[in-house]
């Protein structure tokens, strides 16, 4: 696992934090956690996926505390320690990791664009991420988190989402319209050396990517180290392209 240095920050973590113990997870959105003090706490998890194999009872778990006693959830689950590094688990930051990625130039192949539109709204039910402008025109950027690494391989999705079949969909028909489409692939974490789109959750989304490709949408794979001080400057990692951009990972 790649270890994070104060050299290597791009982007910090929102504060104020505090560490915690991973108990369990009873449901997608929530987290049972052990806090320092003794207490037990159901914190906000904003990451829907499975996160198959980055779960267990033990984990250093890193919380951002709303200091809001009101709040329904004071805290929000922002990364677990896993194998001696740190796995980002609030997707909701993915976007702000991106957006000040695309600011500071950090983005291989986009480093010419600017942000022109946040969040717009291309048809009934999608809204993408970003809209970004060049002297070549608007780009689209769509932002998905991918959290599981298996043998050094980050693969996206893990678990079944047609919201992201939907959203392929759109990409596709604004490429076949011309416009530039990219969709951007997050994975905050540092120990993967490539990226995949698997069939095993969802064999509709990787039949909807391999469409979407061929139809030409972009992808871009990036991986930001993470650490409590904040997320590493991005890397891109390699992903499997044309007939293998979708493989089977149930064998």
């Amino acid at each position: 696992m790649i270890a994070t240095t104060g050299s290597d920050i791009f982007m910090t973590f929102p504060e104020p934090q505090r560490e915690a113990v991973f108990l369990r997870r009873p449901q997608r959105f929530l987290a049972k956690m052990s806090l320092p003090e003794g207490a037990e706490e159901l914190v906000y998890c904003a990451n829907s996926g499975a996160m198959t194999g980055c779960l267990t009872s033990g984990m250093t778990a890193l919380l951002w505390d709303s200091a809001d006693p009101e709040r329904k959830r004071r805290y929000t689950w922002r990364a677990v320690k896993f194998e001696g590094g740190w796995i980002g688990t609030d997707t909701h930051l993915a976007n702000r990791i991106v957006e000040e990625a695309l600011r500071l130039k950090l983005v291989p192949g986009l480093e010419n664009y600017c942000i022109l539109v946040r969040e717009q709204l291309l048809e009934v039910g999608f809204r993408v991420d970003f809209v970004l402008t060049g002297p070549q025109g608007d780009c689209l950027v769509e932002v998905k988190s991918a959290t599981v690494v298996e043998g050094g391989v980050a693969r996206f999705p893990d678990s079944v989402t047609p919201r992201g079949v939907k959203h392929l969909k759109a990409l596709k028909s604004q490429a076949l319209a011309g416009k530039r489409s990219v969709l951007l692939f997050l994975i905050q974490r540092a120990d993967a050396h490539s990226f995949v789109v698997s069939n095993s959750y969802d064999p509709a989304y990787a039949e909807a990517f391999e469409d979407a490709v061929a139809s030409g949408v972009e992808v871009i794979s990036l991986a930001v180290a993470v650490s409590p001080a904040g997320f590493g400057i991005p890397k891109i990692l390699p992903y499997a392209r044309d007939s293998m951009a979708s493989i089977n990972t149930n064998k």
